[in-house]
């Protein structure tokens, strides 16, 4: 624990005021545990009684940080990677380099392939999972839209265009390499792919 928490009785941790360290420290073990459980075994891994084992726990602390077990899922898929920088290089094709070899150790890690698509299955026939994973890509997305954002200031990219468009042609081929067909990106096909996405987006 931080040493300035300690002296804090009220410090946040994930944007949630906690009442004590100690609370905190409980909270951010259940998170950790949960991301842990949803990596190793998948969606279908999840739960509250597994949440709770795997942490040392109780049921009933779990519950009353998160009412709905949703919300859990949630938050700890965003901690999962968080935090991952915005490049700003000065130009569009340098920028989509640079996010693609940011993400390529999460695209080639087997375990964030099945998630992803484990996430798409279920979220068709479940509307509170479906929930989730819009949350997840609103917040993962934001890095590539600056991206967008910033070239479209510049003139790169057409200031007409769709954003959602956009951002299917810029994201759409690392998933299609890595989630669909299962292959690494190796530094050549990111070369390529960021050639061709360059130039349709400009």
């Amino acid at each position: 624990m931080n040493p300035s928490q300690s002296k804090n009785p009220l410090y946040r941790y994930n944007g949630v005021s906690m009442g004590a360290p100690r609370g905190a420290a409980a909270r951010q073990r259940i998170v950790e545990a949960t991301g842990e459980l949803v990596l190793e075994r998948g969606l279908d891994g999840f739960s509250v009684e597994a949440v709770a084992a795997r942490s040392g726990a109780a049921r009933s602390t779990v519950y009353r940080h998160w009412p709905k077990a949703s919300d859990l899922l949630v938050e700890a898929l965003r901690t999962m990677g968080r935090d991952l920088p915005t490049p700003d290089t000065g130009a569009l094709a340098s920028d989509l380099e640079a996010c693609a070899t940011i993400l390529r150790p999460i695209l080639d890690d087997p375990r964030s392939r099945r998630l992803i698509l484990d996430l798409a299955r279920a979220a068709a026939d479940d509307p509170e999972i479906e929930r989730v994973r819009q949350e997840l890509l609103r917040d993962r997305r934001l890095p590539l839209r600056t991206i967008i954002q910033r070239a479209i200031a510049r003139g790169e990219i057409d200031p007409d265009i769709d954003m959602d468009t956009a951002l299917h042609m810029a994201e759409g081929p690392w998933l299609s390499a890595t989630v669909l067909q299962n292959r690494p990106l190796t530094d050549e096909a990111i070369r390529d792919i960021v050639a061709r996405v360059a130039k349709a987006l400009g």
